[in-house]
C-alpha cells in the first residue's frame, strides 16, 4: 500500500505531508513524496533545468525529513520528477492507493477560479484523491461522507466506512435533498454499506436541504475527513461536477475524493495487506 504526496517546500504542501504522514503511520502504509520541477510544458532550457532540479532535490530531502519526524516508523523516499506537476500525480496515481495534495483554501471562496491544482488532480486522479487544507485539527470529529441516489456514491460510502473504522471516528451519513421515498432509500442503502465494512462504527444520518455543495463545505468545518464520490466515464472524461468543484474551492478540511473504479481494487488491497 502507497501513498504519493506532492511535495513543493510550501506551507500547503507540508500541512499534506504531514497530514499523509500521519495516516501511512496508522495505515502502516509506505509514504512517496513526489517534487516535480516544472519544465513549463518543456520550454525551459537545460542549465535552466538543471538548476532547478538540484534545488528540488534539496526540498525533497527536507520534506522527507518533515515526514520522517512526524511518524518515524512509517517507510518514506522522495522522488523528484520533471514535467507537469498535475500530469506527473495523476500519472503515480495508477499504482498508488491514495494521492495527497495541500491548498491554502479554507473557508468560501468568492467567484470561480479556473485552475486550481487541486480540482485538476482530482478529476483526473485514478485513486482516491485527497486534498488537505491548512487548518487546526483541533475539535474535529466524524468521517463524513455525501450520499447521492443509486449506486453512485457506493464507493465513497465504503472509503469512508473504512477510514471511520480506522480512526474509531463515527460516520456521518450526509445527504441534501427533501424527505422523499428515494432519498430514504439512499440513506438506507448507506447505512447498509458501513454495516457490512465497519460493523463497529456509530452511523450519523444527516438530512439536509437546500445544495449538496454547501451542505459538504458546513460539515468539512468539523469533521476529521469530509469524503465525496466521483463519476468516472466507461470512455473518455467527465469533470469533477458543481458538488465537488464547489467543495474543493470552499473545504475547510480535508476532502478524499473517491473515483467509482478504483475503490474495489483499494478495497481488495486493504483486505489482503
Amino acid at each position: 500500500m502507497t501513498i504519493v504526496v506532492g511535495a513543493d517546500g510550501s506551507v500547503a504542501s507540508r500541512a499534506a505531508v504531514e497530514w499523509a504522514a500521519r495516516r501511512a503511520q496508522r495505515t502502516g502504509d509506505a509514504l512517496v513524496l513526489v517534487t516535480v520541477v516544472d519544465d513549463g510544458w518543456g520550454s525551459l532550457g537545460g542549465s535552466a533545468l538543471v538548476e532547478l532540479r538540484a534545488t528540488a532535490e534539496d526540498r525533497a530531502e527536507r520534506e522527507v525529513d518533515v515526514a520522517r519526524r512526524a511518524a518515524p516508523e512509517v517507510e518514506v523516499r522522495g522522488v523528484v520528477a520533471v514535467g507537469s506537476p498535475i500530469l506527473t500525480l495523476a500519472e503515480a496515481s495508477r499504482d498508488a492507493d491514495l494521492v495527497v495534495v495541500g491548498t491554502h483554501k479554507v473557508g468560501y471562496f468568492h467567484g470561480r477560479a479556473m485552475g486550481s491544482r487541486s480540482l485538476q488532480l482530482a478529476a483526473v486522479a485514478a485513486s482516491p484523491s485527497a486534498v488537505v487544507p491548512v487548518t487546526s485539527w483541533r475539535g474535529r470529529s466524524g468521517v463524513a461522507v455525501g450520499v447521492s441516489e443509486g449506486p453512485d456514491s457506493d464507493d465513497a460510502v465504503r472509503f469512508a466506512a473504512e477510514e471511520a473504522g480506522r480512526l474509531g471516528e463515527p460516520i456521518v451519513l450526509l445527504r441534501a435533498a427533501d424527505g422523499d421515498e428515494v432519498h430514504e432509500r439512499a440513506l438506507e442503502r448507506a447505512a447498509e454499506l458501513v454495516g457490512e465494512h465497519a460493523p463497529d462504527a456509530q452511523v450519523d444520518v444527516r438530512s439536509m436541504g437546500g445544495d449538496a455543495a454547501e451542505a459538504l463545505i458546513a460539515v468539512s468545518r468539523r469533521a476529521v475527513l469530509t469524503v465525496t464520490g466521483r463519476r468516472v466515464a466507461s470512455r473518455g472524461f467527465l469533470p469533477l461536477g458543481r458538488t465537488n468543484s464547489d467543495l474543493l474551492m470552499n473545504l475547510a478540511g480535508p476532502v478524499v475524493v473517491v473515483p467509482q473504479v478504483a475503490v474495489e481494487a483499494y478495497l481488495v488491497g486493504w483486505a489482503v495487506a
